[in-house]
């Protein structure tokens, strides 16, 4: 079966990060920074903010909401239930799928560099520093499969995340194994036998 070809706009919502955060205000929200979260789907640090007026639930993030950096796109994050309604900061984009996509499988997608890659024919931009606006994230045109063969992409991907995670752990690992080895034997506590 061939996929049929969409624009993400058709499939998706594309919304931008909120803007008019600061040091004062009554409402406080934890705010999703693009250093935030990792290429292996890891949400780290979010900071505190806050502002002056009230957030719309609209644009709190919702569990399978996609965050795409707006500089340099390299990887995203599905948002799952430890992020839900914090708010993606002004150097975010928010790409929320409608039912009929799962968003693993759209995460998957815009990851890919000819999906991303779109973009820059769109804008003829070949700078150092790539932003992406909303309009041209929504033009760009992605397959769609059948919901289970888009299932089956999804769940390979997170797979594909939980062992890059590992592997960065077991390196992370290996190189303190080797630290203290070396520390041993230069202390002179490697003469012993």
């Amino acid at each position: 079966m061939v996929p049929i070809e969409k624009r993400l706009g058709e499939v998706a919502e594309v919304m931008a990060g909120v803007i008019g955060f600061g040091d004062a205000g009554n409402y406080h929200y934890e705010v999703v920074q693009p250093n935030s979260f990792s290429d292996t789907g890891i949400m780290n640090t979010v900071e505190p903010q806050k502002r002056s007026d009230e957030i719309s639930n609209r644009q709190r993030l919702m569990v399978g909401d996609i965050l795409v950096k707006r500089l340099n796109p390299s990887f995203v994050h599905v948002v799952g239930s430890e992020s839900a309604g914090m708010v993606a900061s002004q150097n975010l984009l928010v790409v929320r799928p409608h039912g009929a996509v799962d968003p693993y499988y759209l995460g998957y997608l815009l990851e890919q560099k000819e999906v991303l890659g779109q973009v820059e024919h769109v804008t003829g931009s070949a700078a150092a520093i790539k932003a992406i606006s909303v309009k041209k994230l929504a033009a760009i045109t992605i397959p769609i499969v059948p919901i289970s063969e888009q299932h089956k992409v999804g769940e390979i991907w997170k797979l594909s995340r939980k062992r890059k995670e590992l592997l960065n752990e077991y390196m992370a690992e290996n190189d303190r194994l080797v630290s203290m080895l070396a520390s041993k034997i230069i202390s002179g506590g490697g003469n012993a036998r």
